[in-house]
Formats: C-alpha cells, structure tokens, sequence
C-alpha cells in the first residue's frame, strides 16, 4: 500500500496500471485517517439503528452511509437516501414503504427549519415505537442522517433542536476533507479517470508524468467531488490513454471560482502586461466553463489547440 505515496514519482504510477485500490467496499482511501475510518465502520456497522454522519460537502457522505448499509444487518434490502426536507415534505408512506427492512439516509439535515425538526422527533418517536413492536412492519431497519455541519456544533448555536441531536448523535462519523487527505489523491484521481474512461468508451489508464504534481498542490474546497468532476472533464480532453497536465483545468482558478472573493484592485491597473491579462481572462473563462476546454475555446473565439499551447507555455507569445 505504500506504493500509494510515493507523491514524487510519477514516472512509477504510469508504470502500474489497474493495481488493487486499498479502501473499504466502494470508499478509496489508505491515509492513516481514512483507514482509522474504515476500522469504525467495519466495527459498528453490524450493530447501528440510527447513526450521523458528518463532513464538508463533497466528502463522501452519501457513499459512507451506503458503506454502513452494506455491511450491516439490512444490507439485503433497499437503500434510500433523500434530503431530509424532502423526506419530511414529501409522500413518506411511499418512501417507507421503498425502504421497508433497509436503510433511509437522510442527507443535509442542517437545513430543516425549527418545524421540520420538530415533525422529525414526531417521526423518530413513531418509527422508535412501531419498529420496536412490528419488525415486519414498513419500516426503515436503519436511519443514518447526514450534515455538512456537526450537529452538535448546531446544537450549541441554537440551529439545531437538543433533543433532536441527542437521539442523533450517539454514534457519529466525520469524513475528512480531501485536504486532510492528500495521501489519498493519487489513487482516487487514477480511479475516477479509469472509471470515467470506462463510461465514455475510452481505455485509460491512469495519471502521466507531472499530473499528479499539479493535483496535489490544489486547495479542494470541493473536495472528492470537486476532484471527480477534475477528472470526468480532463478524461473527455485526453486524446490518449495517460492524463495529461493540459487535460485539467487551472485549478486555482476553478478554486476560486468555488470560493469566489471580491478584489479591490483592478488586474488590469496591477498588472498592465497585455499578454498577462489575456492569460486571466482564460483562465477566468475556463473557471466558468467548469474546465470545459472545448466550450471555452468556443467562447474565446480559438480553437482548442490553441488553448492548450497558451495553457502549457503559461504565455501569449506563440499566439499570433
């Protein structure tokens, strides 16, 4: 597993293709901090009725819980997962009756209002009552909920009811953000790319020379998903079998393009070089084309080839 990282060679990633990805059913990850999580999943998941679990958007939330269901008791039934509020808005008796003996995952729970909270403990107390008497009954076997913020840190500020975080917040699971991570980078960039390849018809194989460099000094503040949709696109701009550093987009810019900030000075009054300036403006058109080259080649008025060249040379010299 250590192979995993080496994050200075890339070289020696190109040369071993399609190797065992360490994780835990569909969850990659073989960090210290991934693998301490993995151990907690296996450990509980045979015995939770009702668990939360925590993390930045992005993180995988949605993928940990049906990683619980698999590996728990209600495994050979269905798993659902819904957004709280629109669990609670919703026609319930026919998601009940969906999940009867499985898993509801109830995702972004941070964003009920104090009356959807309260019509969840309604709820809680009514599922905890019937299930406990009618195992048979349409009934969800296990409830795992999900939020961007810890719930008890909602709880402290008054956002989330006390009672409604005591009954879920027992047993909790935090998923780290990918920059906590980054050990887990390389295996997750190579399987989305293999993975994404395969949907598209294309047989890739994995991350060429300097690729992995230029992932691992990016922020994330998208984290996993942000690194899958990096991925998704660089695998549609490949014209091989290896990613190559042109095939994904400037990801500081598309950082904050997530995150977006307010200047106070004008880039053309900072920095009045013409070839500089044009460079931004790409850069700001590929943050908004979400690193679709095509589409922001489309939108300069260049072809793609062109784009590349300005992307890989950092300079407007070669564009006449």
């Amino acid at each position: 597993m250590s192979a995993f990282i080496q994050l200075s060679n890339d070289s020696l990633r190109a040369e071993e293709p399609g190797r065992a990805l360490a994780g835990l059913e569909g969850m990659i990850g073989q960090s210290l901090v991934m693998q301490r999580l993995f151990a907690r999943l296996r450990q509980a998941a045979p015995h939770l009725r009702v668990a939360a679990i925590e993390g930045e958007p992005g993180t995988g939330k949605t993928l940990a819980a049906r990683t619980l269901h698999t590996l728990g008791p209600a495994s050979g039934a269905a798993f659902t997962a819904c957004p709280a509020a629109h669990f609670l808005l919703s026609e319930t008796q026919a998601l009940l009756e969906e999940v009867r003996g499985g898993t509801l995952y109830l995702s972004r729970l941070a964003d009920l209002t104090s009356e959807q909270q309260s019509r969840f403990i309604d709820f809680l107390e009514w599922w905890e009552h019937r299930s406990g008497r009618d195992m048979n009954g349409i009934f969800p076997r296990q409830l795992f909920v999900g939020s961007s913020k810890p719930l008890r840190q909602l709880s402290v500020s008054g956002e989330l009811r006390t009672d409604l975080c005591y009954r879920l917040t027992a047993i909790r699971f935090e998923l780290p953000p990918l920059r906590d991570r980054r050990d887990d980078i390389p295996a997750l960039a190579e399987s989305f790319a293999i993975h994404h390849g395969a949907v598209h018809g294309k047989a890739m194989r994995g991350l060429g020379p300097g690729s992995l460099a230029r992932l691992l000094t990016h922020s994330w503040p998208g984290n996993v998903r942000e690194l899958e949709t990096i991925m998704a696109n660089a695998v549609m701009d490949c014209a091989g079998q290896w990613i190559r550093p042109i095939d994904t987009p400037p990801l500081m810019q598309a950082a904050s393009a997530l995150r977006p900030q307010i200047s106070t000075v004008a880039p053309s009054e900072d920095d009045p070089n013409l070839d500089r300036m044009i460079l931004r403006h790409i850069t700001h058109v590929l943050a908004r084309t979400r690193g679709n080259k095509l589409r922001a080649s489309q939108l300069l008025g260049i072809s793609r080839s062109t784009l590349y060249r300005l992307l890989e040379s950092g300079s407007l010299a070669s564009h006449k």
